[in-house]
């Protein structure tokens, strides 16, 4: 039992990590942020991070501004020049080096009394931006979104769903499954009422203690898709990669429709669930209950859409 308790609590601190671009997620205009090029824009999102209780870099706003300070000297310099804040200090450091730019980064911690920063990112062999290829890193995904952000380019988006085409129709499926509980519920993957059992399933299938990096690829699949479904909503540049991405690749496309017909059956099946749950009037409700919870059951455990509502499609006749 202890072993489950220590797995589930990994999963969900590695959930953790799957947050998304935050910063953009509360209508931030960052999103859009390469469609104006508004300096404004940029001095409101430093704004806004200047207020939070000090924190790591998020992602998101490395990856921003290390393609902005990339792409713009003139902002750079602007940028860099009389900042107030300790913390965004330290995210420019960041940036820079996520820019390619690590002179620029080395001389900028060193006048401002952050060489240990600087000595750690290069010992730790942080990759530039554009050696960025998500693989088993869920922030990766955020840093290349928000080089997006900064540049509309579609190269950063479809650099985040390559990491699809080198998995498996088995971690496929399962990824996509949990991006579409993550929209659905957030990081416990569970409706209300429902028993936490995906985040425990998921830890045991893909040994989450003995094989992080396996765990880790799934996690990064997962808010991969999550992060750009969730964003393709407001931007048409988002929506055609994903969209093509997934058209031109017959197997990644048979396998998202199957997991967008079982997560629309599962939702069924919760709400029917709910409705049952207190109140069911003779046997026909009885069996419906039952069957829709043994369903829901084997779609939480990463069982086959297949195998999870083909008696619950017998019940919809």
């Amino acid at each position: 039992m202890a072993l489950k308790n220590a797995g589930a609590a990994a999963v969900l601190a590695m959930l953790s990590l799957c947050s998304g671009p935050a910063l953009a997620a509360d209508g931030s205009c960052m999103a859009s942020y390469y469609r104006s090029k508004s300096p404004a824009c940029v001095d409101e999102t430093l704004a806004q991070f200047r207020q939070m209780v000090a924190r790591s870099a998020p992602d998101t706003l490395v990856g921003f501004l290390a393609e902005l300070f990339r792409a713009s000297p003139e902002e750079r310099e602007r940028l860099l020049k009389n900042e107030p804040s300790n913390n965004v200090r330290q995210v420019y450091i960041y940036s820079l080096y996520r820019a390619g730019l690590s002179d620029e980064a080395k001389k900028y911690a060193a006048a401002n009394h952050l060489t240990a920063l600087f000595d750690k990112l290069q010992a730790a062999q942080v990759p530039p931006l554009e050696a960025v290829r998500p693989s088993i890193v869920p922030g990766d995904n955020d840093t290349l979104i928000g080089a997006y952000m900064a540049s509309g380019n579609a190269v950063f988006i479809q650099r985040i769903l390559d990491n699809y085409s080198g998995a498996d129709d088995a971690m496929v499926s399962d990824a996509l499954r949990m991006a579409y509980m993550m929209s659905k519920f957030g990081n416990t993957l569970t409706p209300k009422g429902r028993d936490d059992v995906m985040t425990k399933a998921a830890c045991e299938k893909y040994q989450c203690q003995a094989d992080p990096q396996k765990f880790r690829r799934l996690l990064t699949l997962a808010s991969a898709f999550w992060s750009t479904q969730s964003l393709s909503a407001n931007d048409e540049g988002i929506k055609t990669t994903m969209s093509d991405f997934f058209s031109r690749d017959e197997r990644l496309k048979n396998l998202l429709g199957a997991e967008q017909a079982a997560f629309g059956n599962y939702m069924t099946a919760v709400m029917l669930i709910t409705a049952f749950k207190d109140k069911r009037e003779g046997a026909d409700q009885e069996r419906t209950f039952e069957q829709m919870n043994k369903s829901a059951s084997i779609y939480e455990r990463f069982g086959s859409g297949k195998e999870a509502f083909e008696p619950f499609m017998d019940l919809k006749k």
